[in-house]
């Protein structure tokens, strides 16, 4: 998973004051009562049979998007200051020293030595109370308070922005942990921390330990888990694995700690866009309720231009999808990637319909100029992306049918040949010196 780039120094975002006030924020400034708060809505979220109702984002999570507002030239100046500002509050009303320590490079210079030190001095009390509540209860209690007192304590950690005393309690936690469902909880923990940390080796193991506890949990953990592997391979561009199982709890989405149900229906769509055929994409996502009951208005642009084959809106609409994945935190690295799939998407389909089409009547279908239609159609073709080839004295475009997949493979197979001999010539001249 791609890190976040740092387009802006922390000097040049210096004109932002203190922290506004902003919806959905705690208010508590009580660390344990908020560490209380978080254990509620995240891994206590739910009982050990896996009902629960929706809770809000997981705080890392918000933070993130922020972070990605902040840094990402694709938002206006008053977006990544009202998102500059919402970090600030939420490091200063949650002591969230080491959050601020591991974002030192954006963050540090909004803050005092003074402020670092007095939210050090919070963090250490609350850890030795939340140390005495758990002795208290190995000495007096069962192991049902001891454990809510080690995930308190775990939500905490993760609450200040702790990744490697949160990752340690957390698995201290799982080791006191008898359910299976409750176990799952805490590997989707892990999960959110990997993803808000952009750690690749911690979510990685989280994802395999849920995986291997997943098939003993509930139906609606097993549902929760689609959305959380579905988002993760999605962000690491494997749209194939991602779309499937986002399609798979599409109509029982139950998440709501990881993302939005609109930005869920985003993910899932633009995914499948790229992976179904027509009739696939008619069935699961351009006539599903939740896709159309979410309201966003550039998908729904792009999707009736390629299902209703209105190709003069296509990139147009294309366009505002790939802007609006610029403006998401997981999305923004595969920008490329989806455009040039699209593309091949929307050229295969259109000339299905013919045996050869002239480059004028398939510009003004796409409403492009020719010469950057010749353009793209000589990348793809040579990326043997598209079947076809351009008669550039007659000016049309000639599908090759028939040869299809054998026709590619074979010259797969070719360059892969000629690409082992290229090395094993390389490796023969190492040997012989």
């Amino acid at each position: 998973m791609c890190r976040t780039r740092y387009p802006f120094t922390a000097s040049s975002l210096s004109s932002a004051s203190q922290p506004s006030l902003t919806p959905g924020m705690s208010s508590t400034s009580d660390p344990t009562a908020a560490a209380a708060v978080t254990a509620d809505s995240t891994v206590g979220a739910a009982d050990d049979h896996g009902l629960s109702a929706d809770v809000p984002i997981d705080p890392l999570m918000e933070l993130l998007h922020w972070k990605h507002t902040v840094c990402s030239p694709d938002f206006s100046e008053a977006e990544r200051d009202v998102a500059l500002q919402s970090i600030l509050k939420a490091i200063r009303q949650h002591h969230m020293l080491p959050y601020l320590q591991f974002h030192s490079v954006l963050f540090d210079v909004y803050f005092t030595s003074e402020e670092k030190s007095a939210m050090q001095a919070v963090i250490d009390a609350a850890l030795l109370k939340f140390d005495a509540t758990i002795k208290d209860a190995q000495e007096n209690l069962g192991e049902t308070e001891v454990r809510e007192a080690m995930v308190a304590k775990c939500d905490f950690y993760a609450r200040i922005g702790d990744l490697e005393n949160a990752i340690k309690q957390n698995e201290a936690c799982h080791g006191k942990t008898l359910g299976h469902g409750l176990r799952v909880d805490l590997g989707f923990q892990r999960i959110r921390l990997g993803l808000a940390f952009s750690d690749t080796a911690v979510l990685k193991k989280a994802l395999d330990d849920c995986t291997a506890l997943i098939k003993n949990a509930d139906w609606e953990r097993r549902n929760r888990f689609k959305v959380y592997e579905g988002v993760c391979c999605v962000s690491v561009r494997n749209f194939e694995r991602g779309a499937k199982l986002l399609l798979e709890a599409l109509a029982t989405f139950a998440a709501t700690e990881l993302l939005s149900m609109k930005d869920f229906v985003f993910y899932t769509a633009t995914a499948a866009l790229v992976q179904l055929d027509r009739a696939q994409l008619k069935r699961q996502i351009v006539e599903s309720p939740e896709v159309i009951s979410a309201q966003i208005p550039e998908l729904d642009a792009l999707l009736t231009s390629v299902f209703r084959c209105r190709y003069a809106d296509f990139f147009p609409a294309c366009e505002r999808v790939c802007h609006t994945m610029l403006r998401s935190v997981l999305m923004a690295a595969h920008v490329n990637y989806f455009f040039r799939e699209a593309r091949i998407l929307a050229f295969n389909q259109f000339l299905e319909s013919y045996s050869s089409v002239t480059l004028a009547s398939m510009s003004t279908a796409f409403a492009i100029p020719e010469p950057v239609l010749d353009s793209m159609l000589y990348t793809l073709i040579s990326n043997e992306r598209l079947q076809c080839k351009v008669d550039k004295v007659s000016g049309r475009v000639v599908t090759q049918r028939g040869e299809g997949n054998a026709n590619v493979e074979f010259h797969k197979i070719i360059k892969s040949g000629d690409l082992l001999l290229s090395r094993l010539q390389k490796l023969s001249r190492v040997v012989e010196l």
